[in-house]
């Protein structure tokens, strides 16, 4: 009976009030096991619902077509923390409602991996959608003997960041300095969170290719082989030498 209770107390105490047009939406959360159930409750409408969308930031989570005054959508408790938005679909304009989950942030990198020619700029990027927002980005590399922390004032290395994605710019890459794993730590009042990227740095290299012709013993060389023209017999020679053969043998 007391579980009970406290469970309808917290769903009660978690309820939010969102608006449309011309309607109210009441948004609340509960935890079950391991999920949270985040629900979106429209009063009343004029018009007909052509159905529900969950989205998070510019991800559509969940879209259905059903025509009830009810919508929920269910996502893991650890990974929950961020905004998002139920839209009852209707025409002319849908009705939006926020329901915020506080959390601490879950940061994910952009790319896990990447690679680039020495000399060359890269950009390593990290982004969260949590709630409340990231405050506080921090960029650094792991070394053997410990981290190497990164700001604007690093040599070739630029960090730019936003409440919802952080990027380090390394420019001119170094083949000896730059490869290894970055990582980039986001931090907010619920917590803190980071993600590993790898950068591999790679050497252009120029290949050229000589081209020798080279003759088989067997093969007759061409005039442009020899350099000179080949030898002709002369017909007048001949026919002297044959008139001296008639001569002797009279």
């Amino acid at each position: 009976m007391a579980a009970a209770l406290l469970v309808v107390l917290g769903l009660v105490l978690s309820i939010e009030s969102g608006s449309g047009a011309g309607s109210n939406i009441t948004t609340s959360k509960l935890i079950v096991d391991s999920k949270t159930r985040l629900t979106c409750t429209l009063d009343s409408s004029d018009t007909a619902i052509l159905g529900h969308r969950w989205t998070k930031g510019d991800k559509v989570l969940q879209e259905d077509s059903e025509p009830d005054l009810t919508t929920q959508y269910e996502v893991d408790t650890h990974e929950s923390a961020g905004q998002y938005f139920c839209t009852f679909l209707s025409e002319p304009t849908g009705r939006t409602a926020g329901v915020n989950v506080e959390g601490p942030p879950k940061v994910k990198a952009v790319k896990k991996s990447e690679h680039a020619t020495e000399g060359e700029t890269v950009v390593l990027a990290c982004k969260s959608e949590s709630f409340p927002p990231v405050t506080d980005w921090l960029w650094y590399k792991i070394n053997d003997n410990g981290v190497q922390i990164f700001n604007n004032a690093s040599q070739n290395k630029v960090v730019m960041s936003s409440e919802t994605k952080t990027e380090l710019h390394i420019q001119n890459l170094d083949l000896e300095a730059d490869p290894g794993k970055y990582a980039c730590n986001g931090t907010n009042a619920e917590g803190t969170d980071q993600a590993i990227i790898t950068l591999r740095v790679l050497v252009l290299v120029t290949i050229i290719f000589i081209y020798e012709k080279r003759r088989k013993p067997d093969e007759v060389l061409d005039d442009e082989d020899t350099g000179s023209a080949p030898l002709k017999s002369s017909g007048h020679m001949n026919d002297k030498d044959k008139n001296v053969r008639q001569r002797n043998s009279n």
